[in-house]
């Protein structure tokens, strides 16, 4: 009699678990922003690269792509359709033109304005599961990550 042999997958390592868990909280995160976004039109990388213009001033393009964890080429591409549609401004820096500097505009920054909400409530549902001691919690956790990464 045959007996057919079943690969049995050894259990995931807690940090395996624990990364699959953070991309897929990244992934839902960010479908349900960019649905509630699209329905007005609008694209959650958008409202990543206005934010984080926001939050970190005038920057080099490539570190843009950089903090926001997408390929510069794609940036790149990305930044010159914000750019007709009036969102950000690009130029060169002065002291390095290899650089090419970019900024919001008053339309950049009122977009945010309006898209905010719609990326708090696609957050909020996302962390609906969790009281709210529990997201202080995961807050604190995550930032002591990050800080120590930064270092």
């Amino acid at each position: 009699m045959y007996t057919a042999r079943v690969a049995v997958r050894p259990a995931p390592s807690l940090s395996e678990e624990i990364a699959r868990g953070i991309v897929r909280v990244r992934k839902r995160l960010i479908a349900e922003a960019d649905r509630r976004l699209g329905e007005r039109g609008e694209t959650v990388l958008a409202f990543q690269v206005l934010s984080a213009l926001q939050g970190r001033g005038r920057a080099a393009q490539n570190e843009l792509a950089e903090h926001i964890g997408q390929h510069p080429t794609g940036v790149s591409r990305l930044l010159e359709e914000l750019e007709q549609a009036g969102l950000v401004r690009r130029a060169r820096d002065r002291t390095d033109r290899r650089k090419i500097l970019v900024e919001p505009t008053a339309r950049g920054r009122a977009f945010l304005e309006h898209g905010r909400p719609l990326v708090d409530a696609a957050v909020e549902e996302v962390l609906s599961p969790l009281a709210p001691a529990e997201r202080r919690t995961l807050r604190d956790l995550l930032w002591r990550m990050l800080d120590r990464s930064d270092s």
